[in-house]
């Protein structure tokens, strides 16, 4: 099985944290699970408890991939990390989910059928990813051909208005069954408290569409960008279900979100100095 990491932002939100841009939003530090590491690390951490799990590709841009290429090869790891770069090198440049997702299935064997996890670079979460993998496959042999997932979580209303604003919203029909995603609809036309989680499970064929979509989309820079798009595309190829998850989940998009995960004081200098665990790799 592969992952992909969706590293390729820039993380404007966050510059007051990330020492104005000078480090990748996914090398932040946070406090989880008895450890003080980057969030990428943290990442990396769960996905290697997969079982299967033979390589993980992580999607980044110009500007940042150094930071992140090294940080993966300080990462004690036996399995196969790709690094591919969507070729951006500023915000303004900036080229979206979709498009990180597109270069991801390039890297990967025509031949290959197994089913691909995707998610967001910059989310904590408490449960175990080989739950999503088990219910995948549980559905999967239900249903007698390939689906899709969209891993979510329940809000509850007091919170309305922030998913609203923040997040794609799911529109659910029977047994769990995704009619349709709403990115960030706002509250006037928020439907359901379900909210993607930026945790996806695709089938390869589905996944070998993106470059369908793009191109019928290349016009359209709100859905060339935006995965939650993508995701309405599939539903048309393919059942797509979701997974509720419980527990804490964070995403951390904002430095409130970030401060909320407790960080050590943040000391530059250890990220940029020639002697850092993430520089001292060519």
């Amino acid at each position: 099985m592969k992952a992909v990491i969706l590293a390729g932002g820039y993380a404007n939100r966050l510059r007051s944290v990330t020492d104005n841009g000078r480090i990748a939003k996914t090398l932040l530090p946070i406090e989880a699970e008895g450890k003080n590491q980057p969030i990428l690390y943290f990442l990396l951490d769960k996905i290697h408890a997969i079982k299967d799990i033979d390589e993980i590709i992580v999607v980044v841009n110009d500007l940042y991939k150094k930071q992140i290429s090294n940080a993966c090869k300080n990462y004690q790891s036996g399995v196969k990390f790709t690094i591919v770069s969507d070729g951006s090198n500023g915000p303004e440049q900036a080229k979206g989910a979709n498009y990180a997702i597109l270069m991801a299935n390039k890297t990967i064997p025509q031949d290959y059928e197994d089913n691909v996890l995707v998610m967001a670079s910059d989310n904590y979460f408490e449960f175990d990813l080989n739950e999503i993998v088990d219910k995948y496959d549980d559905i999967s042999s239900h249903v007698c051909e390939p689906i899709n997932m969209v891993i979510s979580k329940v809000y509850p209303d007091s919170e309305r208005e922030y998913i609203a604003n923040n997040f794609g919203i799911l529109n659910l029909g029977y047994d769990k069954k995704i009619n349709s995603l709403d990115e960030k609809p706002g509250i006037e036309n928020l439907k359901t408290n379900n909210v993607s989680l930026a945790i996806y499970m695709f089938n390869r064929p589905d996944l070998n569409k993106i470059g369908e979509y793009m191109e019928q989309n290349k016009s359209d820079k709100k859905r060339r960008d935006s995965l939650g798009y993508f995701i309405n595309y599939t539903i048309q190829n393919s059942p797509t279900y979701t997974y509720e998850i419980d527990g804490e989940f964070c995403d951390i998009g904002t430095p409130d979100e970030y401060y909320k995960m407790r960080p050590a004081e943040i000391i530059y200098d250890i990220y940029y100095s020639n002697s850092s665990p993430l520089n001292n790799k060519k």
